[in-house]
């Protein structure tokens, strides 16, 4: 098997591990809330933390979720380039998303995990499928 025909399995692995450790985080997110409050904190502090974690977990569902639905319906599951750039991301994305897990984080540093390894490679997602629609195709040769 050559390198270029094991990047689409692989992106599909990469994809549903940081799919499934993003899911995670909503198991331990009250510990990752209560990381970034002082011992006395009020439940208003608490409420507000947890649901800009939420928050920030949905973004990082929804850009998986255009991610696979991008490569799954074909866009851009024969182009090179943009495997290889997701599968570093979401391997990346993984990592950190289960180190923050287990080390219980500041929820903050979720968004950094959303920002640097869900939504860039959504984006470019979004530019394939528009891509394709608006000029007929990327993938001719």
């Amino acid at each position: 098997m050559k390198a270029h025909d094991a990047i689409i399995p692989t992106r599909f692995m990469s994809s549903m591990s940081f799919l499934v450790s993003t899911i995670m985080v909503f198991s331990t997110s009250a510990e990752n809330v209560v990381a970034s409050l002082p011992k006395t904190y009020a439940e208003a502090s608490f409420n507000a933390n947890e649901t800009s974690l939420y928050f920030a977990l949905a973004v990082t569902i929804i850009c998986i979720g255009i991610n696979l639905f991008g490569f799954m319906a074909g866009f851009s599951m024969f182009l090179h380039g943009p495997n290889v750039l997701v599968v570093i991301s979401h391997t990346v994305g993984t990592l950190y998303a289960c180190v923050f897990i287990i080390e219980a984080w500041h929820y903050l540093t979720f968004w950094y995990i959303s920002v640097f390894c869900a939504i860039p490679v959504a984006l470019l997602e979004v530019v394939i499928i528009l891509g394709t629609f608006c000029l007929g195709g990327l993938n001719r040769v």
